[in-house]
């Protein structure tokens, strides 16, 4: 990217990759490297989720500028304690929900606010992964509402402006009986009830056997808006056995690659002393009482009102 210098990258697994970065950048296995160097205009943290509190504590000692991968934390007290400490020290800390910056959800997210559609009546989110990540990254995650679903709840927030109100979940562990024995699900649908009154609903899969399956529609008064998948390639074939389109790209890093691109480049925007709109704080705090919700109506198997 230009206009960007990475100057330090700490990772404690890093020695079989370190051949990939600039012979300038500084390779460090101690986030305390950090503290050593004298001028460092921002960090991107994108460490698992169980280590992200203590390491913006520890950045923001030196550094005013951080990134932070979702889920912020996994509990609601830490990303309290966080949106404390960054007022008292006036951070730019902005959180990954890259999928806001997509190019479609943003004329999606554009059309809706300029009343394309007229007044909002459903918003409906299919979110299906290809295949579902190890078991090992499952037991640390947050299970599917804090890691996977964490995404959906903040597009239904971002596209509606509107705050879930109450939450009603019905899941269970279909894909994989490993993903159950780790204390997850890997199948949901989570309806809600929104505080403008809209209705959501998000639909999720650890698996889906013809690609990553990501689609958004909305309806409204005047009309409806869709955002359908992306597909590995454009040809429409028809023979007589009828028509044919590719299937869905298979993995997150190419179906949102412009959105990581893109949410990079405002953070660095950001840095240099522009004005952004990015995903803050506070945003992080509702989608994981969100998360926290839809796990407790899971268990409970009732509605639960935020």
């Amino acid at each position: 990217m230009q206009g960007v210098e990475l100057a330090l990258v700490i990772d404690p697994i890093l020695d079989e990759d370190s051949h990939l970065f600039d012979s300038k950048t500084i390779i460090s296995k101690d986030i305390e490297a950090l503290t050593t160097l004298r001028e460092i205009d921002g960090v991107i943290i994108c460490s698992p989720s169980i280590y992200h509190i203590d390491q913006i504590k520890t950045a923001a000692n030196k550094i005013k500028n951080i990134f932070c991968e979702k889920p912020l934390a996994l509990d609601l007290d830490e990303i309290a304690s966080i949106q404390e400490l960054s007022l008292k020290l006036n951070l730019n800390l902005h959180i990954g929900f890259n999928r806001r910056f997509d190019p479609d959800f943003q004329k999606l997210k554009n059309d809706t606010c300029n009343g394309v559609i007229g007044d909002i009546y459903q918003i409906i989110i299919t979110s299906r992964d290809p295949l579902p990540p190890p078991i090992n990254y499952i037991k640390d995650s947050g299970g599917l509402f804090l890691d996977m679903t964490i995404h959906d709840f903040d597009m239904i927030r971002y596209l509606t402006n509107a705050e879930v109100d109450e939450i009603y979940v019905k899941g269970k562990c279909m894909v994989d009986p490993n993903i159950g024995k780790a204390g997850d699900i890997d199948t949901a649908i989570i309806n809600m009830k929104l505080t403008n009154g809209v209705i959501a609903s998000i639909i999720n899969s650890r698996k889906a056997v013809y690609g990553y399956d990501q689609r958004i529609e909305i309806l409204g008064s005047k009309g409806s808006l869709q955002v359908g998948n992306q597909l590995l390639h454009g040809l429409n074939k028809g023979t007589k056995r009828g028509f044919s389109l590719g299937n869905p790209k298979h993995f997150f890093i190419d179906r949102y690659a412009d959105s990581y691109e893109l949410e990079m480049r405002n953070f660095i925007d950001s840095i240099k002393g522009k004005e952004v709109s990015y995903p803050s704080v506070r945003d992080a705090f509702k989608t994981l009482e969100a998360g926290i919700a839809a796990n407790k109506s899971l268990i409970k198997n009732k509605p639960i009102q935020l």
